[in-house]
């Protein structure tokens, strides 16, 4: 084989070589193309979807007794008993986005009075009261509509009955002053 076949040769296999390469690419190309408009797609797509009536139930602060996520369900649980209106509570999830159509609680705490009693030197939250402030707003739409403050003494936990009516009067004032 003299030189110039040699030359020829080289450059045929590097060609394919090339056109491996650029089809290997091509084709890494025209997958990652595919993976991202699935991921567009389904990121456009609703997951779930809420009937017009559904109020997601937010939450902020800390009450006694409760988790996070425990406060969100008692509140949306209280709040679909009380039937002041023909909205459905649910519990919103943790770091999601704020639904449009949601009823949001803060609470603060203003101030927290223990107990004459033996508890060994350890906090205990059925030797102490709490007073707090709950702000609720309601937002439909995702507009502002209205805020409900109160300030009760609660024990804490899901059987304190403080906590229960404040949930129910707030539930009664917010239906009664904004209609779904």
């Amino acid at each position: 084989m003299d030189a110039s076949g040699w030359r020829e040769g080289r450059q045929i296999m590097g060609s394919d070589a090339a056109a491996g390469l650029g089809g290997r690419i091509a084709a890494r190309l025209a997958s990652a193309a595919a993976a991202l408009l699935l991921a567009l797609s389904l990121s456009a797509t609703p997951t779930t979807s809420r009937a017009a009536d559904t109020l997601e139930v937010d939450v902020s602060g800390v009450v006694p007794g409760f988790t996070q996520a425990q406060l969100v369900a008692y509140l949306a649980r209280k709040m679909q008993e009380v039937k002041a209106a023909s909205w459905h509570f649910v519990a919103g999830r943790a770091g999601a986005a704020a639904a449009p159509d949601r009823i949001v609680w803060s609470f603060r705490t203003l101030q927290q009075v223990w107990k004459g009693s033996a508890h060994n030197g350890f906090p205990s939250p059925s030797h102490s009261t709490t007073y707090l402030r709950a702000e609720v707003k309601l937002y439909l739409d995702g507009a502002y509509q209205l805020t409900v403050s109160s300030e009760p003494s609660v024990y804490g936990g899901p059987g304190d009955e403080a906590l229960s009516n404040m949930v129910r009067t707030v539930c009664q004032a917010v239906a009664g002053q904004a209609k779904p």
